[in-house]
């Protein structure tokens, strides 16, 4: 990779969703949206009805009390880059995992806008969302990928992510790591 193109630690931070970040929230969701694809890690963006019942939906998810459906508790974030306080992805923290989490889909989950991938952002993402779980006491995470997501692998591997095994899930093979903090 060129020296230009590389991304340095202080390139984007983590802001936890709210009204204010309305018209660049809906702008990364247009963006899923357009390209036909999934935003991982975005407690379901894009089927959103409207931004203010996916806040509220956010809002409610971040206390095992009011989380819905017995959903596990867990933090979204805004990675933003400092720069032109763009969004340039999202990451979910879960601090519990249910059953099914835990053996299919992990304490984390992220996406990176289609247009601004293949720049370091999600590694980064990855590196400080960390960070914020082990404020919230984990001392280890478990992070999943379909087998045939070499760069996501690559990202977590970059974090130090270690592999466990491997799962069929939704007729693919899942990958199942676990990062030590």
């Amino acid at each position: 990779m060129e020296q230009n193109n590389l991304l340095t630690q202080s390139d984007i931070c983590l802001i936890q969703p709210s009204e204010q970040y309305q018209h660049e929230i809906m702008d990364f969701r247009e963006e899923f949206l357009r390209n036909h694809e999934t935003a991982y890690g975005t407690e379901q963006l894009t089927d959103a009805v409207s931004f203010e019942e996916w806040l509220k939906n956010v809002q409610r998810n971040e206390k095992k009390e009011t989380a819905e459906n017995g959903r596990p508790p867990s933090y979204e974030f805004m990675a933003i880059r400092k720069s032109d306080r763009r969004i340039v992805g999202m990451i979910n923290v879960r601090y519990e995992l249910t059953e099914e989490m835990y053996r299919y889909l992990g304490h984390i989950g992220y996406c990176v806008r289609k247009s601004e991938r293949q720049k370091g952002y999600a590694a980064e993402m990855l590196r400080l969302a960390l960070k914020e779980a082990k404020k919230i006491g984990l001392d280890k995470v478990l992070l999943t990928v379909d087998s045939d997501k070499t760069a996501s692998i690559a990202t977590m591997k970059k974090n130090g992510a270690v592999l466990e095994n491997e799962v069929p899930y939704l007729g693919k093979i899942t990958q199942r790591y676990w990062i030590e903090l």
